[in-house]
Order: C-alpha cells, then sequence, then structure tokens
C-alpha cells in the first residue's frame, strides 16, 4: 500500500504537458479578476527558519514582519531551493531544479558559471505580460556585476536593477594582508543598471530599501510592476545602526562591546561575541521591509500588491564552519542542520505571503511547499503561459493559497554540489508525502526519516523501511535522469559535472 501511494504521488512526474494545463486553469473568482496585480517579492540572505517572532524567536523584535504574517499565511513547511545562495535563487526564479539552471553550488567571484542565457525568469515571464520590472540587492547569478560574457540583471528580464553580484557588499579585506582586518561598515560592491556607483554612505539594507521605494516613486505608467528586493541581511559581515545594537547590548558580550567594528576574520582567538549583533541585524532587516510595505499602502496599492517574503536557504547557526561565519546566531526554530547541508534546517526557512482578499488574513499552512512553486502559482494567478520547451520542477499551490490542500505529482528534490569542501556535503534530497531520503555525492541512500512524527531528523530509517526506500530511490533515479537530460542544459552545451573551483 505505501509503496502505491508513494508511486501516485509522482506519476506523471516527466509529463510537463499535463502539468502546464493544470498550471494554467483558473477559478471562477480568478477569470473575474480584471485588473493585473503587482507582485513584489523580498528575498532575505541566510535568514533561519526560527529567526523571526512571527516563527517563534523569543528575542529578536519583527513588528513589520509579524504584521505581514497577522495579513496574510505563514507557512511552516516552505522549503528554499537549495541550501546555499546562487543555486537557491536560481531554482526560485525559473521554477527549474538548480542543477539544471546550470548553478550547481554558490559562485565564486572570477569563475566561468551563470545562469543559463536560455534559462527565463519570473521577471522575463512578467515583462512579456506588460509588467515593468527591477531588482535592488544581492543577485549572485553570475561571477561579476562587470561580467560582459554572462548574463546581466537586464539579461534575466530586469528593466531597472540595483545589484550586487555576490554575497559580500565589499572587497575591502581584500586587500588587508595583516591582521587586524577591520570590518567596513558602507557597501562599494553595487552596480546601477551595469555601472559601479562605488562606496555609498548607507548600510547595505538601507541602501536596497532606499532604491526600491525610489523606483516605486518614479515610476511614470500604470503598468503592473515586479520587484524583487534581495537583501544582504543576515548575511556576514554584519553592519547595522547603533540604535539596533544597543536594542540588544545586553546580549553582547564585553569584548564585542568594546570592538564592534572589527570584522569576523579576527574573532578566531577572541571571545565569544554574543548574540546581540545578530539580533540588531534582524530588526534592521525588518525596518527595511516595514519601509517598503509602508511605501505600497500609501501608493493605494496594498490590494492589488502579492508580497511574497522568504529566504534563501538556512541559517549560519552558532555552527561555524568558515572563518566569516564565526560568531553568528541563526536559528533553525529546532530543526536539524544550518546552511549548506539538506536536513531541514538548511533548507526550510520562513515564508509569508500576503494578497488582500484572496489570502486570509493571519492563516497557516503546513502543506510542504518550496520555492520552485512560486512562477507556476504566479503563472495560474496572473494568468500567463508557461513555455513547453522546459521542465518546470514547481507546481501551482494557489489552492493552498485558497485554504485547500493539494496532491503534488512531484516530488520535493533538492541538490547541492559541494566537493571543494574537507568533509563533502550529501548531494540530493527527496520528499515525497511525509517521508523524506539523502543521498549521498555516489547516489546511495543515506537517511530516511519520517517528517510527520520526526521533525528533527534524528532517527534514521534507512535500513527498516526497505519498500520505502525503494520507491524513493526509484523516483529519485528518475528525476536525476530528467535533470542530466535537461532540452536547456544540452542546447547549451553543458554536462551535469561539478565545477573546477580550486
Amino acid at each position: 500500500m505505501q509503496k502505491k501511494v508513494l508511486s501516485a504521488l509522482v506519476t506523471g512526474l516527466l509529463c510537463s504537458s499535463s502539468f502546464l494545463h493544470a498550471s494554467q486553469s483558473m477559478s471562477a473568482e480568478l477569470q473575474g479578476t480584471a485588473k493585473q496585480a503587482n507582485v513584489i517579492v523580498i528575498m532575505a540572505d541566510d535568514l533561519g527558519y526560527g529567526d523571526l517572532g512571527s516563527y517563534g524567536h523569543p528575542i529578536v523584535q519583527t513588528p513589520n514582519l509579524d504584521a505581514l504574517a497577522n495579513e496574510g499565511m505563514r507557512f511552516t513547511q516552505y522549503y528554499a531551493p537549495s541550501p546555499l545562495c546562487s543555486p537557491s535563487r536560481a531554482g526560485f526564479l525559473t521554477g527549474r531544479s538548480p542543477f539544471r539552471t546550470g548553478i550547481r553550488s554558490w559562485i565564486p567571484m572570477g569563475k566561468n558559471v551563470a545562469l543559463g542565457r536560455n534559462e527565463k525568469t519570473i521577471a522575463n515571464y512578467l515583462k512579456d505580460q506588460g509588467y515593468d520590472t527591477a531588482m535592488m540587492g544581492k543577485l549572485h547569478l553570475n561571477a561579476g556585476a562587470d561580467r560582459t560574457d554572462q548574463p546581466q540583471a537586464k539579461d534575466m528580464g530586469f528593466d531597472y536593477s540595483l545589484v550586487n553580484a555576490a554575497g559580500f557588499v565589499t572587497s575591502d579585506l581584500d586587500k588587508a594582508k595583516e591582521r587586524p582586518r577591520y570590518g567596513v561598515v558602507y557597501p562599494n560592491g553595487f552596480y546601477r543598471n551595469g555601472q559601479p556607483i562605488g562606496t555609498v554612505k548607507k548600510y547595505s539594507g538601507e541602501l536596497v530599501s532606499d532604491e526600491a521605494l525610489h523606483w516605486l516613486s518614479e515610476r511614470k505608467d500604470n503598468n503592473p510592476f515586479f520587484m524583487y528586493v534581495a537583501f544582504t541581511e543576515v548575511h556576514t559581515p554584519l553592519a547595522s545602526p547603533k540604535k539596533y545594537l544597543d536594542l540588544y547590548e545586553k546580549y553582547m558580550s564585553e569584548y564585542e562591546k568594546k570592538n564592534q567594528t572589527l570584522f569576523y576574520a579576527d574573532w578566531a582567538d577572541k571571545p565569544w561575541r554574543g548574540t546581540g549583533e545578530y539580533y540588531a541585524n534582524i530588526s534592521f532587516l525588518d525596518e527595511q521591509v516595514g519601509k517598503i510595505l509602508k511605501k505600497v499602502k500609501e501608493m493605494g496599492q496594498e490590494d492589488n500588491t502579492i508580497i511574497l517574503f522568504t529566504s534563501d536557504n538556512g541559517p549560519v547557526t552558532r555552527e561555524a564552519r568558515k572563518w566569516y561565519e564565526l560568531n553568528m546566531a541563526g536559528e533553525t526554530g529546532g530543526l536539524r542542520g544550518r546552511k549548506d547541508n539538506l536536513w531541514d534546517g538548511g533548507i526550510r526557512v520562513p515564508a509569508i505571503i500576503k494578497y488582500p482578499h484572496h489570502i486570509k488574513a493571519g492563516s497557516v499552512s503546513d502543506t510542504p511547499v518550496t520555492g520552485l512553486d512560486v512562477l507556476p502559482t504566479l503563472a495560474q494567478m496572473l494568468h500567463f503561459p508557461l513555455p513547453t520547451d522546459r521542465v518546470i520542477d514547481g507546481e501551482s499551490i494557489e489552492p493552498v493559497l485558497e485554504g485547500k490542500t493539494i496532491s503534488r505529482t512531484k516530488p520535493l528534490i533538492w541538490a547541492i554540489d559541494m566537493p571543494y569542501q574537507d568533509d563533502p556535503v550529501d548531494m540530493w534530497a527527496i520528499r515525497e508525502g511525509d517521508w523524506k531520503m539523502i543521498i549521498d555525492r555516489e547516489g546511495n541512500p543515506k537517511y530516511l526519516y519520517d517528517m510527520k512524527h520526526d521533525t528533527g531528523e534524528v532517527n534514521n530509517l534507512i535500513g527498516k523501511n526497505p519498500d520505502v526506500r525503494k520507491v524513493l530511490r526509484a523516483d529519485f533515479e528518475k528525476y536525476k535522469n530528467s535533470i542530466e537530460h535537461d532540452s536547456l542544459m544540452s542546447a547549451r552545451g553543458e554536462k551535469p559535472e561539478p565545477v573546477d573551483w580550486n
């Protein structure tokens, strides 16, 4: 019986045409909606599942995001497409498993890795529908904002952009050869519409939110708009205004209070900083989100705007794995793992969506969904077709937003390629219903969890449920084969091989 149920869940896994037909069907209510809705996606960087007040953090103050949750739907089982930034963002924007897009791990500066030119993002699709499109913040879908040989924000559908190519907002520390190396408060790595803007006397989050407000204020037409706001908070190095540092001063060590400008690299032989700086950065992020929400209301566009807030992957917890991760304090809400791995702590993240009169205020969904679902969901809600020349891995969750249930026709799947680690992480994970399996780099099942009864992923059932293991393994192999023979990858001449990171 278990085998039949699991097999039914993935019937038609590779039959994209039936999925496209389903994703484009519209409810009577949506068919009667004449005015095209605006769309705003707000993406945090490395924000953990347990890092917001509305997700149970006992200390951090996030009034704006908590209010957003009270006005919309909060997801308790929303999964990022990947446990790392670049592949997660690629999957989110394209609705395709990141490996299909040409991005298998995070992208270091200077490497020959970027989003495939024949990929289409949410911005491309909405631009085709007459939307004005803009992005502000962290792009990280190529190896540099100055690269003419790689697609940039405009190629990805954004008419207007203020982007930072990678995770760090400055490269000044690379010039310092001796310790101590002091942190840089103000960013210097942003490009506006392809042109560098140099050092700006604003914190990164403030720069990004102000740019979003400016773009909204300067729009001259009545077109619907899509705005993608990708903050660099709470990625290291953290920089927050003094008022927020003071707010959490009691959570800082005495040493940190006296050395707040020292960069994390200089803390390898220093005392623990305390959690206050991390808390301050979350509240600073919350303030920036609040500015955007307030602006939408002032514009009179609140009722006609879909707003989604989420994070690209799980947090950096106190378990630092790199020198720049020391003294972080991300919370997973009790989930196992953290950024970089495939336990839920690395991929389950906060997600809140608001669309007045369409999504019930204060509602909570525990349906497992993924960032790959956002594109097909928007396609159904906004009535635009998805192409038939590519596999879209996500599925529309529009019924979930209406308080209904869905039966997925595809498993949830994650992949990450990190062979350059001293201890390489596992490569694949697959979830169907309540069952989740993690698979190593050789394709061998390693962990099997019953997520309904073991949310902490501590009871490995890999040798105790052979029928479930067999079905999940077979479905994984089908999915893996589909990715390795992806039509867009083939058209680009790509092979599913690990990137040379040396």
